[in-house]
């Protein structure tokens, strides 16, 4: 596949679609996403932001590495500085239309899943548990701001600091790392 053709599918795959050759930014499903190709370096890449990582806990890199093991397919989480993002690469050469949306879909789908099942399909390889015992329900907690606001139930006064019961003897390092559940 080339940029002329990535750039001319995307229409069809994108609302609010905006950009040049080689860098578009459009919406699927209510997600923002991001679409890059370089022929030079035969590389095409899908991305979306997830939200803003506020403290890396092993416990968050764990999960997100456990789901790109058996979750995530073709879609992946990465990290860009705080920022976490579902991302996926393809070399451009190679890339069949029906990949390409089946690439977008996963991006999406992941996105949305972040929190719950951190899946990019229904399809799950054998690895074991994402979700330890002790955690809650949902799996949703929040260390991860959203792109949308999601996943922070506590508010911030002009100063920055949490606003918090006093008495509060809820033990904060117990508190488990997870990123938003994105409606």
């Amino acid at each position: 596949m080339t940029t002329t053709a990535i750039g001319k599918l995307l229409d069809s795959y994108l609302s609010q679609l905006d950009g040049k050759p080689g860098f578009w930014r459009g919406l699927r499903d209510e997600v923002e996403v991001f679409v890059l190709s370089d022929e030079s370096h035969d590389r095409m890449r899908i991305m979306a932001p997830i939200g803003e990582v506020r403290e890396m806990h092993p416990e968050l890199l764990q999960v997100l590495l456990q789901a790109n093991y058996d979750r995530a397919l073709d879609a992946r989480y990465a990290l860009r500085g705080k920022e976490l993002w579902s991302v996926t690469v393809h070399p451009l050469a190679t890339l069949a239309p029906d990949d390409f949306a089946s690439f977008l879909d996963q991006v999406v789908k992941l996105v949305k899943n972040t929190g719950s099942t951190f899946a990019s399909s229904d399809l799950v390889f054998g690895g074991g548990s994402i979700h330890d015992e002790d955690e809650d329900e949902n799996g949703s907690g929040d260390d991860v701001d959203s792109e949308n606001g999601a996943g922070d139930d506590e508010t911030e006064d002009e100063t920055g600091a949490d606003d918090e019961t006093e008495g509060d003897d809820d033990d904060d390092d117990d508190a488990r790392p997870h990123p938003p559940t994105i409606p």
